[in-house]
């Protein structure tokens, strides 16, 4: 035993082929445990044959070869053969920690090479040691160490490669044997109707998920066409509400105005009184007109904005003024956080305090009486130097919006709620209008370069759980001329509460 091991030690150092008859040799005299081939490749045929999927398989490779040779790491290597001839290998784990970084081979590279044309077994030593493989270049032999294996067996139908089984070294330590070796080849041979079976499996279960999420996406288009065709018909109804009620108040008033004429009856306080009715009427009416012909620029693009260097806080303050008597009568308390510490800001001021404006407004009509606004603004962290935004969050404590509305109520005409109990009013607790104010603030910040969106857990009259809408805007939106305009003057504060 002595003299084997001797011949052992010295045949190491000598050329590979001297290395293989020395291991047969002594490993014909030492011996090991004796392999039952046709057992194992019985038991590894009919457990793949049940397999369909690629992990499933990795892991089954795995657990015989764990079983056989007592290695604790094994992967199954998909090899793909991209357009351009190369090889895609993506690692799938069988047992132990392994990278799953995946890797592109050339056409030529003498690791496929070898692998796909002479259906043989490739040991790492010979890789790290033949002069046959080094021209593998260093990215590619730092993925094949990181692997840790201690050899690859191809996967092929005898045409083209589509596996390989990565062994890592056996628990005993000793090297691989050309018995065990061979036997590994024939596991790698049974494996390549089942890898193909798999991948195949894998990629109609991917196209089958497609085909879902195409399908739940059409359910949803059609839901929305839905929605939006019956919008339309109930924004026929709502806008004829709203045209009709002022048109009415102005047609009464000036009916009254030209009958107390008639008769001598009107004395100046009275004369301005139906005057200023008639006057409301018409503001009302020309609101909504002018909503509808703002809509109608966000169709085409049409929406022409002048950049000028201004402040958030007197968008704000400005915002907020057509507002301040609903918010007194209502007991609404309106307060801001952060909206004076921003710095100064490139917008067109008019179309921003006209998007403020109309989402203070929606705050206001979905808030219950007593109840508050929050207006809150700050920088958001640059991740690059070229660009800087902020942030600026309407928080209310109304009725909330149901999560399916989140993106729909953005949409224009589109309202929550049915028609028929339609109430003029644009302060008034749950006053819907025509659905024309969020789709024109959304045409606006979008103008900016921003971004738009609501959080709410959903509508519920009782608890109350409120919406927020964020909104994200650059401080000098990127492409743009800024106009010679002096800066918006400051006003008076308007803060409520």
């Amino acid at each position: 035993l002595l003299l084997i091991a001797v011949v052992v030690a010295l045949g190491f150092l000598f050329y590979d082929p001297y290395r293989r008859f020395i291991e047969r040799i002594t490993f014909r005299y030492l011996g090991s445990e004796g392999l039952n081939s046709n057992q194992i490749i019985r038991n590894y045929s009919q457990a793949i044959a049940r397999t369909l999927d690629v992990q499933q398989l990795s892991v089954l490779i795995a657990g015989t070869l764990s079983e056989m040779l007592e290695t604790n790491r094994c992967a199954l290597l998909l090899v793909s053969q991209q357009d351009d001839g190369r090889y895609k290998i993506e690692p799938i784990a069988g047992m132990g920690q392994i990278p799953r970084e995946e890797v592109i081979f050339p056409a030529k590279d003498r690791f496929i090479t070898l692998l796909s044309t002479e259906h043989q077994p490739l040991l790492q030593y010979d890789i790290d040691f033949n002069p046959v493989y080094s021209d593998i270049n260093d990215a590619h032999g730092d993925w094949l160490n990181s692997m840790a294996m201690e050899g690859y067996v191809p996967i092929s139908d005898g045409d083209e490669i589509a596996g390989i089984i990565a062994v890592g070294p056996k628990g005993s330590g000793l090297p691989y044997q050309s018995n065990e070796l061979e036997l590994m080849q024939t596991l790698a041979d049974q494996t390549i109707v089942a890898l193909q079976n798999a991948r195949l499996y894998s990629v109609l279960n991917a196209q089958n998920e497609q085909v879902r999420l195409l399908n739940e996406d059409l359910v949803d288009q059609n839901e929305k066409l839905e929605i939006m065709d019956r919008v339309k018909t109930d924004f026929i109804t709502i806008a004829s509400h709203e045209l009709r009620t002022p048109l009415t108040q102005v047609k009464g008033y000036a009916d009254i105005l030209a009958a107390m004429n008639e008769e001598n009856a009107l004395s100046r306080e009275q004369t301005r009184e139906i005057v200023g009715h008639i006057n409301r009427a018409t503001l009302q009416l020309e609101g909504l007109i002018t909503d509808m012909l703002e809509t109608s620029q966000l169709d085409v693009d049409e929406m022409r904005l002048t950049f000028v260097k201004t402040r958030l806080q007197s968008i704000i303050k400005l915002a907020m003024e057509p507002l301040i008597q609903a918010l007194r009568e209502r007991r609404i308390t309106l307060t801001q956080e952060g909206v004076d510490e921003l710095p100064p800001i490139y917008a067109d001021y008019k179309r921003l305090v006209q998007a403020f404006t109309k989402l203070l407004g929606n705050a206001v009509k979905y808030t219950p009486d007593g109840g508050r606004i929050t207006v809150t603004a700050a920088l958001i962290p640059s991740v690059d130097e070229e660009e800087e935004f902020f942030e600026v969050i309407i928080q209310d404590s109304g009725i909330g919006i149901d999560p399916k509305f989140h993106e729909l109520i953005f949409e224009k005409f589109f309202r929550i709620g049915d028609p028929q109990l339609h109430s003029t009013g644009s302060t008034k607790f749950k006053g819907a209008g025509p659905g024309l104010g969020l789709p024109i603030a959304k045409g606006v910040i979008e103008g900016h370069n921003g971004r738009i969106w609501v959080e709410s857990e959903g509508e519920d009259e009782q608890r109350m759980p409120g919406s927020a809408f964020h909104i994200i805007l650059p401080v000098k939106p990127a492409e743009v001329e800024i106009e010679p305009i002096p800066e918006l003057e400051e006003r008076p504060s308007y803060l409520i509460g």
